[in-house]
């Protein structure tokens, strides 16, 4: 079976060699557009990508050069500032079937501490004592640099006889009858055929206007459009650094700071229907402690896709949804 993925950011690397890994696929082609850049402010991810690397990766390169190349550094949960009268880190939880912390959590009582109850070595981790764990006692993942590790994936990617990567744009699908792609066109006017598509471009408007895709709106209730963002470098970072996400509040959203090994990836979420721009850029600035830095913005639409899976092709990561960044699964569902 032949599968083409398009778009060769996380997910769509992601996908790529963890098909790779199925007797029933002969070749992969995996396509990347120059002209669609990743963000790259960095991944903050959960237990599952923890999965991916041991089981799709490890076997394939050295542990620790594949680390040190995607600027990892380690998290262990989500540190939630502000949200409440009490702070809390947040672990990964189980599996679903196995999981009854959150209920159990909902019935601490207020002299409780939730943070000891929730992480089993929590005040090590507040004091980063950094360590690799029993994943039984203290689950845990990494931040890392998106770019870096796309980067990386690709030349992985190199050494595996499945993967076909093509560096251009697809411009246009082919469709035999409804939700049946026949073949990609791309923009030196070739075309690609294969048995089975997926989509992994984050871009709305691409999988719309080529994929014929069909979103459902979260707009009305969930209230937050866009998002500053800018690559921090350390200036003690003995201090700064800190082995979890921090979710903070702010005056019109919430901040998240994500450290890699290298720099801090961080980023101020809000809705422009309810302030401005410049207003969210200073308080952003001011938080840091710095004015003079002068951060990206981007745009986003709370969404999912109506239906992820067709006859022959299907959406994966950011192109089968988005809420926001405080729950962006696109790495998880991929």
């Amino acid at each position: 079976m032949h599968i083409c993925i398009i778009g060769t950011g996380a997910s769509g690397w992601i996908s790529a060699f963890m098909l790779s890994d199925e007797p029933w696929v002969d070749k992969i082609t995996i396509i990347g557009s120059p002209s669609i850049p990743t963000i790259g402010v960095g991944e903050s991810t959960t237990s599952g990508f923890m999965n991916f690397l041991h089981t799709f990766v490890f076997n394939k390169t050295d542990q620790n050069k594949f680390l040190v190349n995607i600027d990892a550094a380690t998290k262990y949960g989500v540190y939630y500032k502000n949200w409440s009268n009490k702070n809390f880190l947040h672990a990964f939880v189980g599996e679903p079937e196995n999981n009854c912390e959150g209920y159990l959590l909902g019935h601490l009582s207020e002299s409780e501490n939730a943070n000891h109850y929730m992480m089993p070595l929590y005040d090590q981790i507040i004091k980063k004592n950094i360590f690799i764990p029993d994943p039984q006692l203290q689950s845990f993942s990494f931040h890392f640099d998106a770019n870096k590790f796309i980067s990386t994936m690709e030349n992985l990617a190199k050494n595996e006889p499945k993967i076909c990567h093509i560096k251009d744009t697809v411009i246009h699908a082919n469709f035999k009858e409804d939700e049946e792609v026949s073949s990609l066109q791309l923009s030196d006017n070739s075309y690609v055929e294969a048995d089975y598509y997926v989509s992994c471009v984050g871009q709305r408007n691409f999988n719309e206007r080529v994929f014929k895709e069909e979103y459902e709106e979260y707009s009305d209730v969930l209230l937050t459009n866009k998002a500053l963002f800018y690559p921090l470098k350390y200036k003690n970072k003995e201090k700064e650094f800190h082995p979890y996400t921090v979710a903070k509040t702010m005056k019109h959203g919430w901040r998240w700071i994500t450290p890699t090994w290298s720099r801090i990836g961080t980023g101020y979420v809000f809705s422009n229907n309810h302030v401005s721009i410049d207003e969210v850029v200073h308080e952003f600035q001011q938080d840091i402690g710095d004015h003079s830095i002068e951060p990206h913005v981007t745009d986003f639409f709370p969404r999912r896709v109506k239906k992820v899976f067709k006859k022959n092709y299907c959406s994966i990561g950011m192109s089968a949804g988005f809420l926001e960044p405080l729950d962006a699964p696109g790495l998880s569902m991929s």
